[in-house]
């Protein structure tokens, strides 16, 4: 019994000294990455389901996933590539946590609502906002925020652009 609490307190105070980041505690980058894939999942999803619904016909709804599906397709790569690399490489987060500042919060989140009140508002609302002025407002949000979730998903998560 008594080795049993020194190997347990051994293996314990090993894992602190590494400073790995356990699975509860996801790193700066974990939880950037896992926010933008769900919410690009979602704005797939509710295209999906307004589709359904007949918020759009068949045209809209193959023009708007041509839009939706290239740019997650971007922002998944880049994610996906790091998580790789984060399973071949134990040491990829040790000692290099990002911070996220309120900025990176804000373009994050304001680019989906943005997108999704978009979608919403032609679906739900079509007096409101018709089609082509989606797909105008949409171009003009993609342009403008996608260089900056660009540049941000670039310096997160590609090699060689740790801090």
């Amino acid at each position: 019994m008594a080795a049993t609490q020194a190997t347990s307190t051994t293996t314990t105070s090993t894992k602190v000294e590494t400073g790995k980041p356990t699975a509860l505690a996801l790193s700066t980058r974990g939880r950037i990455a896992r926010q933008i894939l769900i919410y690009h999942f979602i704005l797939i999803g509710a295209a999906c389901v307004f589709y359904i619904l007949r918020g759009f016909d068949f045209e809209e709804f193959t023009a708007l996933i041509g839009i939706l599906g290239p740019v997650t397709a971007m922002y998944g790569g880049a994610v996906f590539r790091y998580i790789g690399r984060s399973i071949t490489e134990p040491n990829l987060h040790a000692g290099n946590e990002t911070p996220m500042n309120s900025m990176v919060k804000w373009l994050v989140n304001g680019h989906f609502v943005t997108v999704m009140l978009l979608i919403s508002l032609k679906a739900l609302a079509p007096n409101v906002l018709n089609y082509q002025d989606m797909i105008i407002f949409l171009t003009l949000v993609e342009s403008a925020l996608g260089v900056y979730m660009g540049n941000i998903i670039l310096a997160l998560f590609e090699p060689g652009k740790q801090p």
